[in-house]
């Protein structure tokens, strides 16, 4: 498995409901996409120094279904309509399902925290999976994916919830707009 993640940010009186509408629109066409496991498009409006953004975020099931859809007309068309945006990839150290795996998850939350050069990552990896674990056990949780990227040396933690989280610091919550599946989901 592995993670990606482009985004694009919008000035603070930009229409964000013509991104949802898109969503609306095209969603569905990624549902059975070969070599996804999921993607959700994530979209925030402008919230203290953060922009609006929208910020789709994808499972692959190996780096081949990534790379082939990188290359597809999809990405070109999003590409032409936003801008080619800078791709973003993390290793998976942890993936998990909650309890509300079953249910259609409308919110995301994700925080990216940088590592010092000291840091042990077999540790790190450990107390990851340990504490996406306890997660997992939250009721509106639907998954949670730990990732690392290793060019920037930054952890990312994304939730997918059913419910409004709570109480996740340093965290920015997203609308998800519409969950696509993949072929082996």
């Amino acid at each position: 498995m592995l993670a990606m993640q482009y985004g694009f940010d919008f000035p603070d009186d930009f229409d964000l409901d013509s991104v949802r509408k898109r969503i609306s629109e095209i969603g569905a066409r990624f549902d059975g996409l070969p070599g996804l496991h999921l993607k959700a498009f994530l979209v925030a409006a402008c919230s203290g120094a953060a922009p609006n953004r929208y910020a789709p975020f994808y499972l692959w099931n190996d780096p081949a279904g990534m790379t082939a859809f990188l290359m597809s007309d999809s990405f070109r068309a999003v590409a032409a309509k936003y801008g080619r945006p800078k791709v973003r990839s993390w290793s998976p150290i942890a993936n998990q399902h909650g309890p509300a795996r079953a249910m259609t998850p409308t919110f995301a939350t994700q925080q990216f925290i940088d590592l010092p050069p000291n840091t042990d990552l077999v540790a790190l990896a450990a107390a990851e999976r340990d504490a996406a674990s306890l997660v997992a056990g939250e009721s509106g949780l639907h998954t949670v994916f730990v990732g690392l990227d290793p060019h920037a040396w930054q952890l990312t933690r994304t939730a997918l919830w059913s419910s409004p989280p709570q109480g996740i610091a340093d965290a920015r919550t997203f609308e998800l707009r519409y969950l696509a599946t993949g072929s082996r989901y």
